[in-house]
């Protein structure tokens, strides 16, 4: 089989793949918007509160920090997959599309490897804090279910790199440099 019909045949079984995984990434980006106006629903009355009440929430700089990492975490995948990430395209975008294309392809390599890196190395904190059931110091609030995100993120934005790596385009869409 020729090099063109094994790239678009990687870039149709990339295509099925991302229109099954977009849904659960939107949903879960929409959990991350969630989690922003949680945070400043949880600074206003904690505000309110100290202002008005002279007692402000003991928790709320615990929670918001959780809530900030949740919305990180559970917007990423989707970010990851569409390409809407902060990039620098000084160098791709003088490129002719053939090397752009490879440059693409190692980017997503790169990605996909930072994130197996980043996975492997919270599986074990998250395992320490499910068996010690690790709770925050304040609040009480149990933080395992807070760390689990974060591998479940990784694991999706690891297929997000290689949807967008096999896929070919690197994010050069119509209307994109």
């Amino acid at each position: 089989m020729s090099g063109r019909g094994i790239e678009r045949r990687h870039s149709a079984a990339a295509g099925r793949i991302e229109e099954l995984l977009a849904p659960v990434f939107f949903v879960m980006a929409v959990m991350a918007a969630l989690a922003g106006g949680a945070i400043v629903v949880l600074i206003g009355a904690s505000v309110t509160m100290r202002y008005f009440a002279f007692a402000p929430f003991r928790f709320t700089e615990e929670l918001v920090g959780l809530l900030m990492t949740a919305a990180f975490f559970l917007a990423l995948p989707l970010v990851t997959l569409r390409v809407e990430h902060v990039r620098v395209l000084v160098l791709v975008s003088a490129l002719p599309d053939r090397a752009a294309r490879s440059v693409s392809i190692l980017a997503a390599l790169f990605g996909a490897a930072f994130c197996l890196w980043f996975l492997a190395l919270c599986l074990p904190w998250l395992e320490f804090a499910f068996d010690r059931n690790i709770k925050t110091e304040v609040g009480r609030l149990l933080m395992y279910p807070w760390m689990a995100l974060l591998p479940l993120s990784m694991a999706l934005s690891v297929v997000a790199f290689l949807v967008r790596g096999a896929s070919g385009d690197g994010g050069r869409k119509t209307g994109q440099p």
